[in-house]
């Protein structure tokens, strides 16, 4: 059984440390592999090597004070995708609640984005997870004028609402009145809690981070609740408007 020290008083001394870690083999390799690399740096006595070797390890060290809080943070990268897969077909994660923030016709049209998209088709169909979404979309792809948004987003929506995915919309110029609510973020269970974050462009991902904290989780929740007091159901638009078929 893994034991855990958090709730002491204190932190482990360096002959405690690996006496902890030893119940988790995996992490104890890691810890043994780490210790080993740093024995090697500190046999290298240059100074030049030295001031830039311990520039590395305090990024390192802050990296893994990062993971260490329960943060994962994927840069500029695809591969949180294969953690996004992970979460969804975890059985605890019976919910998946996410909030796209679209603020071009291209988001999630990728090949990635596509792949995701049918993978939470693929899990509604099997019943393993229940998926919520809520759209944010700028005023040019909603204009204030039309009834529904312009269309290709229209049919990408559409398409989600048809194979089970709740759906709701709202424009972000209706939310600029509370900003804190205008994020791209995904809810899985009471797990994580994932936002992303993109290029100036609005095209690529720049970051994407993982956190999976109960207390973040709590409050992407209110996030969510807050959100949706603006947001409208996608079919009680088609109902609306008479444009179901």
């Amino acid at each position: 059984m893994k034991r855990s020290w958090e709730n002491r008083s204190r932190d482990p001394t360096l002959l405690e440390t690996p006496f902890f870690l030893a119940h988790d083999a995996e992490v104890f390799d890691l810890y043994r592999e780490m210790s080993r690399q740093m024995l090697r740096v500190s046999a290298r006595a240059e100074p030049n090597y030295r001031k830039a070797a311990l520039r590395e390890l305090d990024a390192a060290v802050e990296k893994l004070t990062e993971v260490g809080d329960g943060r994962i943070v994927f840069h500029g990268t695809e591969a949180w995708r294969l953690v996004y897969e992970q979460l969804l077909r975890d059985p605890s994660v019976l919910v998946y609640r996410s909030v796209a923030l679209v603020r071009n016709a291209s988001y999630w049209q990728d090949g990635a984005g596509l792949q995701s998209m049918q993978l939470n088709y693929e899990l509604i169909a099997r019943a393993i997870v229940t998926v919520e979404r809520t759209v944010i979309l700028k005023n040019d792809l909603w204009p204030a004028e039309d009834d529904l948004p312009t269309e290709t987003l229209r049919h990408w929506i559409h398409e989600q609402t048809v194979n089970g995915i709740y759906v709701r919309l709202v424009r972000e110029s209706d939310l600029q009145n509370v900003p804190e609510l205008v994020r791209d973020m995904g809810i899985y269970g009471f797990t994580a809690v994932g936002v992303q974050e993109f290029d100036q462009a609005g095209q690529r991902t720049s970051t994407f981070t993982l956190d999976f904290d109960f207390n973040a989780v709590r409050a992407a929740e209110a996030n969510w609740n807050n959100l949706n007091v603006y947001a409208t159901p996608y079919v009680d638009l088609l109902d609306r408007f008479g444009l179901s078929e």
